[in-house]
């Protein structure tokens, strides 16, 4: 709990710096006056209260009402968000906003500060280390979100004023952004403690390590396969793919085995599922880095309510999705075939659970699963079928598949009441996987996969794929490009692994890999109206498709299926306000540009 008596002590100073910086144009903003102080950054207290104040920020959030990451694929062909399209996935989002957006440059402004001042510390350098480390993995993420939004940017190594030069530059290259951000991540590596010496709830090497690793592999492909188009990037891709495997190689090497790290109790029907629904990481390695919820100090969650009450408050998984499983015998399996998985309603989710990938079972919710054991009046209660109720918007599951993952049937099923499940940050399952594919993309083979992908596959009891190598069938996922066996094996056990924990979207984008959604309308189980005699008898409309299964984008999806504007939407928009201000900004390809 330490982390969040931290938050609490300096949420004031936190809440201040973020207002005074809301304004995208952080250039225009006065000093923070709390901070500018000349006797504020003289201590390590003073250092680390001001970064603690920026742990907002960090991945893995699940706020007050929210469902955070684990809704984070609704912008993907992973999941389904209560019968709304994504506009950005049809190309509708085609405004060219004059302000705001996701332009924001309050939080480099901030970080930038740090850098500016912590060196009128009076102590040590020994004695924040770990803060500086902190603040180099922040300066990171804040650039790469840019980055992963606009492509080229400007570089700003200090905070500026309006009388500076430097606040009308031009954008600079991906390559040189992208470096600078590594070199970031490089000294927070150096810098930052293992987990096991600053606990669960500070940044760490561990985490440190991953995050490298993902935003190597995400520059890497991003500039493989957006190659010649107008979101490419000049970034060297073989470069930045032997990064993502010094991470891995770094990690083994500075933290130790990945066997220790990967959660198992020995119990491969319930250790994946009881990975993701803890009150308190502490005790379990895998999570590197989670953030505390607690009702009691004010910071608070409804995963308790949410989770199987209203479902993911309407998000569901797709057909497409559960396609990527396979058989518990690690081999494909096509679950539109009805001779293969038999039945409708109940009894497909049924065999469902009983043939695929233990994975499946322990991330959507199955008939007789245990819902609650501690809240009148859903002690003892067992999940019955998925709630399709098409005329309650908050109750329902726009699919058929109920997500599971977050579950805990001992949590109160009352709202934002203690115990709270914690959101995890980071889990060293990713690195696993994106050593795996890193791996292959640079040499063509597979690597030895006894210390990673078997690692996972082990935990739920699934053959290796060292030992099991599944068939690619033709209904296998279309990237609209050709892959190798072996990387749509390692594309699929990410699927797979990840699912339902934000990491779909920033995949298919660095993939530039649309195809798998344009022309094509999400669906959800194959139906058995018995199972909902209520809603027939009520006349509520349950739109299905011409083969029976749940459409329920049918009436709602402008044009019919996704069609993406691949020539724009894969960069996002800058403001015109902003290019106007500063005339050597030049705008994303198929965004308006302002009249000077």
């Amino acid at each position: 709990m330490k982390y969040n008596k931290i938050i609490r002590n300096f949420a004031l100073m936190a809440v201040a710096s973020s207002t005074l910086v809301a304004c995208n144009d952080f250039l225009d903003r006065e000093p923070l006056d709390q901070v500018s102080q000349p006797t504020f950054w003289k201590t390590p207290e003073h250092l680390d209260a001001y970064i603690v104040g920026k742990y907002g920020w960090l991945p893995g959030a699940i706020t007050d009402w929210g469902m955070g990451y684990f809704v984070a694929d609704i912008t993907s062909d992973n999941m389904v968000n209560r019968l709304t399209h994504d506009k950005w996935m049809n190309g509708e989002n085609n405004t060219t906003p004059t302000s705001g957006g996701n332009w924001k440059w309050g939080p480099v402004r901030e970080i930038n500060m740090f850098f500016d001042n912590y060196s009128k510390c009076t102590s040590p350098f020994s004695a924040y280390e770990q803060t500086y480390g902190e603040a180099c993995y922040l300066r990171a993420q804040v650039y790469h979100g840019l980055v992963a939004n606009f492509g080229d940017i400007p570089w700003y190594s200090s905070e500026l004023n309006t009388t500076d030069e430097g606040m009308y530059k031009a954008r600079d290259k991906r390559s040189v952004v992208v470096d600078s951000i590594m070199n970031m991540l490089d000294q927070a590596v150096e810098h930052l403690k293992l987990r096991s010496a600053v606990g669960v709830n500070r940044l760490n090497k561990e985490s440190a390590l991953i995050y490298k690793s993902r935003v190597a592999l995400f520059e890497a492909t991003w500039a493989k396969y957006h190659k010649g188009t107008p979101s490419a990037s000049d970034v060297d891709a073989d470069k930045y793919f032997q990064k993502v495997i010094d991470a891995y190689e770094q990690f083994k090497r500075d933290c130790g085995s990945f066997e220790d790290y990967i959660y198992s109790t020995g119990n491969p029907d319930k250790d994946y599922y009881n990975l993701f629904n803890r009150f308190d990481y502490a005790d379990i390695p895998e999570v590197t880095l989670s953030k505390d919820y607690s009702a009691n100090l004010g910071v608070k969650n409804n995963l308790n309510t949410q989770v199987w009450l209203y479902g993911y408050y309407g998000g569901a998984y797709t057909l497409n999705l559960i396609q990527s499983y396979l058989t518990k015998e690690g081999q494909s399996i096509d679950i539109t075939d009805e001779a293969v998985v038999k039945g409708k309603g109940v009894a497909y989710l049924n065999d469902l659970a009983e043939k695929l990938d233990p994975r499946y079972r322990q991330s959507v919710f199955t008939p007789g699963d245990l819902l609650n054991t501690v809240t009148p009046p859903y002690v003892d209660s067992l999940f019955t079928l998925p709630q399709i109720n098409f005329s309650h918007m908050g109750r329902i599951t726009t699919t058929g598949w109920h997500p599971k993952k977050s579950h805990n049937p001992e949590a109160p099923i009352v709202n934002q009441t203690d115990p709270l499940v914690d959101g995890i940050s980071f889990r060293v399952a990713e690195l696993l996987l994106n050593y795996a594919e890193a791996y292959v993309e640079l040499h063509g083979t597979y690597p030895d996969l006894t210390d990673n992908i078997d690692l996972l596959r082990k935990r739920v009891g699934m053959p290796t794929l060292t030992a099991v190598k599944p068939t690619v069938e033709d209904y296998w996922p279309d990237y609209g490009y050709p892959v190798s066996d072996e990387l749509a094996i390692i594309r699929q056990e990410r699927r797979v692994e990840l699912a339902g924990e934000g990491y779909r979207t920033n995949d298919w984008k660095r993939w530039r890999a649309h195809k798998l959604f344009e022309g094509e309308r999400p669906k959800g189980f194959r139906l058995c109206v018995e199972d909902y005699a209520n809603e027939v008898e009520k006349n509520i409309p349950i739109p299905v498709d011409e083969n029976g299964y749940l459409d329920p984008l049918k009436t709602s999806l402008n044009g019919g299926t996704y069609h993406f504007n691949a020539d724009r939407d894969y960069l996002s928009p800058i403001p015109t306000d902003e290019i106007l201000k500063n005339p050597n900004l030049t705008q994303n390809p198929g965004w308006d540009t302002p009249k000077m």
